[in-house]
């Protein structure tokens, strides 16, 4: 059976947006954010267990840790503050009609602060 992994790649679906209004009013708190997020990444990467207990005990949903433990090591599971696969995406949802515009790269559709990042 294929999942979009398989037919896609390991893509960024989830993400977190703010206003360009805000954003540009606020580059140090933006960055400040995406300097957490780093540090949260960082934090599943090295200590995947940890990661699962502070989740579990932080999220207002019961869940058992073990149970996050295992959403977090599953192999397709990625955590970056590094958008990965965007025009992948974006080509799809313009061939599809979801959007009108392709971005010319991926970089034009997130925060300027991630620009210099690897992204896709």
């Amino acid at each position: 059976m294929l999942n979009s992994v398989d037919y896609l790649g390991n893509l960024t679906l989830d993400v977190t947006f703010a206003p360009r209004k805000f954003v540009d009013a606020n580059p140090k708190m933006t960055q400040a954010f995406i300097d957490a997020m780093d540090d949260a990444n960082a934090l599943i990467e090295k200590d995947k267990k940890l990661a699962a207990e502070i989740f579990a005990k932080a999220s207002k949903v019961k869940i058992d840790a073990s149970e996050v433990q295992q959403m977090i090591e599953d192999k397709d599971s990625r955590f970056t503050a590094t958008p990965k696969g965007v025009m992948k995406f974006a080509a799809f949802m313009h061939k599809a009609g979801s959007i009108k515009v392709k971005p010319a790269k991926w970089s034009d559709v997130f925060v300027p602060q991630l620009a210099g990042r690897s992204g896709s």
